[in-house]
């Protein structure tokens, strides 16, 4: 009988170091919790015992006084009587937008690839040493309309979308010179090591099916918090499957994704790579939803 194969994603030492820091933590997040609710269970208990009376001085605590004295409401009436212009409104602090950080603060380390809406590459944060992916939007130079559509709803999805099986994006990152046509922008994306495409194309033997059923398991997630966001991948296959060192895989590449409602919009049939391409896409229709991703996703 042939041994059962050890996944390449078992725990190794360094793996079971960093789950004991973790239960580490967690357990210390948890007695802190515990010490702050006792507190605060005494605190309430001697408030009760005190039967509302100034424990420190065994006199009534004060009543909160609510009806105006005379000067009060005399101040209160002559503010009322200020002409609007000389009376200053009261504004709260509001956070804006910052300037986007200048890409010359990450040094390239290799080029990764070039796609149909841009291309990718490993870099590093120069004032942090962390290494990160640099994806450069293709902006046309005769296109005076400025970043296109597809990079627009990119930005806005990777925004929205926080998940353990989604690429994360960290910021948006832009050229020195600004005005010039041909200048890039650059998302700044969270480095992982490979895409499952290169695996399987370069992998000596098969997945195990534990880590088929782990593989499927993650996509699945991903592109369900996808659906139940109202958002369709549109270009889901292997090479846009993107897997680290610990086996987590991640869903990337948000140039053909786009927000649909209910019922969904007319659609452009030219979508997804054509080997992944439902039958529905392929008769041409225009209207079409989220099962066009779980073809794409059930398809080898």
């Amino acid at each position: 009988m042939a041994s059962v194969g050890t996944s390449r994603w078992a725990d190794t030492v360094e793996d079971l170091e960093l789950d004991a820091r973790r239960r580490s933590e967690k357990e210390r997040r948890r007695l802190k919790k515990a010490e702050r609710a006792r507190l605060l269970e005494r605190t309430q208990q001697q408030v009760d015992d005190s039967g509302g009376y100034d424990t420190d001085h065994g006199r009534a605590s004060k009543r909160r006084r609510i009806t105006p004295t005379d000067d009060e409401a005399n101040a209160a009436a002559s503010n009322d009587a200020q002409p609007a212009a000389d009376r200053r409104p009261h504004r709260a602090e509001a956070g804006g937008w910052g300037k986007c950080r200048s890409v010359e603060n990450f040094e390239k380390l290799n080029d990764i690839e070039e796609g149909t809406y841009g291309w990718v590459a490993r870099g590093s944060d120069k004032a942090t040493g962390e290494v990160v992916a640099l994806k450069r939007l293709k902006l046309e130079p005769q296109d005076r309309s400025g970043l296109p559509i597809t990079g627009l709803r990119e930005i806005q999805i990777l925004q929205d979308c926080r998940h353990s099986n989604i690429v994360a994006m960290k910021e948006v990152v832009v050229g020195d010179e600004l005005s010039k046509l041909d200048n890039s922008i650059f998302l700044v994306l969270e480095f992982v090591e490979h895409d499952l495409k290169g695996i399987l194309d370069d992998m000596p033997e098969p997945f195990l099916a534990s880590e088929v059923k782990r593989l499927l398991l993650q996509l699945t997630l991903g592109v369900a918090h996808l659906h139940d966001n109202w958002i369709i991948h549109r270009d889901l296959k292997t090479s846009n499957l993107l897997l680290n060192n610990r086996g987590q895989l991640k869903i990337a590449d948000f140039g053909m994704a786009r927000y649909v409602g209910d019922p969904p919009p007319k659609l452009t049939q030219l979508v997804v790579t054509l080997w992944y391409r439902a039958p529905e896409l392929l008769l041409g229709t225009r209207t079409y939803d989220a099962a066009v991703d779980m073809w794409s996703a059930a398809t080898r």
